[in-house]
């Protein structure tokens, strides 16, 4: 009768796949799963924007903004040490500083996003943890217009639109303990082509923007449950 004989190079590639499998599971499972809350503030700076339509469709009219200001809150559950889900809302303001045409403009936009996040983590051997991820939803964009004229039509009112947005982000967080950090992110921010109705003289009319791009840099804080 012929013996089998396992091949020694069979069993050591087999004794390795189950402790490298067993590693990672451990190292998976070193951070409790958990809920966590995450806020942050700091300085938005939108892109120039054009101006697609204007009581018709248009062309050659540019919005500039002022740097403004987001604020940030989002609350998610951490899966392991390498992933996490949040939903993230908060506010982006920034004043307009000049529209194409308009010799005195005061107008704001203000952005109210709701998104889901998908954050992916690069734990290190210390406490710094760095991080990425992206995120999709929608955007409330809230123009407000106190006065401003174009193409000699005063404009004035406020409206607001609900259009997609998507964001991608990336930062780090330095970890007091496991309940407690801080640290910084950069988010940018995408959405549609908002569109409002603006009061004139001669009544009513729609304007829309192009697509709204914004810079966000926050100093953020995290919380464990």
């Amino acid at each position: 009768m012929r013996k089998q004989v396992c091949d020694p190079g069979w069993l050591s590639a087999g004794a390795t796949l189950v402790l490298l499998t067993m590693i990672a599971v451990q190292e998976a499972q070193a951070s409790d799963p958990g809920f966590y809350f995450r806020g942050g503030i700091g300085p938005a700076l939108a892109h120039e924007t054009d101006i697609k339509e204007f009581l018709g469709p248009t062309s050659g009219l540019k919005v500039k903004y002022d740097p403004g200001l987001r604020v940030s809150v989002a609350g998610g559950y951490q899966f392991c040490r390498f992933f996490s889900g949040e939903l993230e809302t908060g506010v982006i303001y920034n004043s307009i500083k000049s529209i194409t045409t308009s010799p005195d403009t005061d107008a704001s936009l203000e952005q109210v996003p709701l998104l889901a996040n998908a954050v992916f983590y690069f734990p290190l051997e210390s406490r710094f943890v760095p991080y990425c991820g992206i995120g999709a939803g929608g955007v409330s964009s809230v123009l407000d217009i106190d006065h401003a004229t174009i193409r000699n039509v005063s404009l004035h009112g406020d409206d607001a639109d609900v259009v997609w947005a998507a964001q991608a982000f990336a930062g780090f967080r330095y970890e007091f303990n496991d309940h407690m950090g801080v640290g910084f992110g950069y988010k940018f921010l995408a959405t549609g082509q908002p569109k409002w109705d603006v009061i004139s003289a001669g009544g009513s009319g729609g304007i829309e923007f192009d697509h709204a791009r914004t810079h966000s840099f926050l100093a953020e804080f995290t919380l464990k449950f």
